[in-house]
């Protein structure tokens, strides 16, 4: 199925850069046509209907690039912290969205306080993954690149909100069910690995 899910995505952006660049109306109509045809494929490919799939698109415009999702590993006393999502009631590392106007570090900083309440510092790049080649599930219809830092705990105490349910730190050998559209526990072993090995060299796809 891979690569009809990769030349599906690949007709999703080439549709988008052409209706951003086109000035013809009637070639963007045909982009249209064709973000339509790609559409109905991520459909018949996840067995989903058409109205589902067009609800995971993000809205974007211009020239399509991949996305940046942001994940922290914050250990401490031998675990790791992880957050509980309202969405699919599962754990994750904190985590999300790169924002415009804002650094990587920056970011991450953010996401762990924001989803978790503690404070941390000092973030370190340890990998940078392609989630399309990687066992996330489920697949996405747009392409993501995954930012992984170590952080270091400063302060603070978990605090729920309106996207997280549960924060708690685990040990590596006891992890909850996890979000696997968000991580795998090939990156909470990653993020241990680090951890003991500073030296080591980031990993990068």
């Amino acid at each position: 199925m891979q690569p009809w899910l990769d030349w599906a995505k690949k007709l999703r952006a080439i549709a988008q850069a052409g209706h951003t660049y086109s000035k013809d109306p009637y070639d963007r109509e045909r982009f249209e046509q064709i973000d339509e045809i790609s559409q109905h494929m991520f459909s018949y490919l996840s067995d989903q209907p058409v109205e589902a799939v067009k609800a995971l698109f993000l809205p974007e415009s211009g020239y399509p690039t991949p996305k940046i999702d942001l994940r922290a590993g914050v250990i401490k006393d031998g675990k790791i912290l992880l957050v509980r999502e309202r969405e699919d009631n599962r754990w994750t590392l904190p985590g999300g969205w790169g924002d415009v106007c804002e650094t990587p570090t920056q970011g991450i900083i953010r996401e762990v306080f924001e989803e978790s309440g503690l404070v941390v510092a000092s973030p370190r790049l340890v990998a940078v993954k392609d989630r399309a080649v990687h066992d996330y599930k489920p697949e996405y219809p747009f392409h993501i690149y995954k930012l992984f830092f170590l952080c270091t705990y400063v302060a603070g105490e978990p605090k729920e909100n309106l996207e997280i349910s549960e924060i708690d730190f685990f040990e590596p050998n006891e992890l909850p069910e996890l979000s696997t559209g968000r991580v795998s526990k090939d990156d909470i072993a990653m993020m241990f690995d680090y951890h003991k090995d500073p030296s080591r060299l980031p990993y990068v796809d």
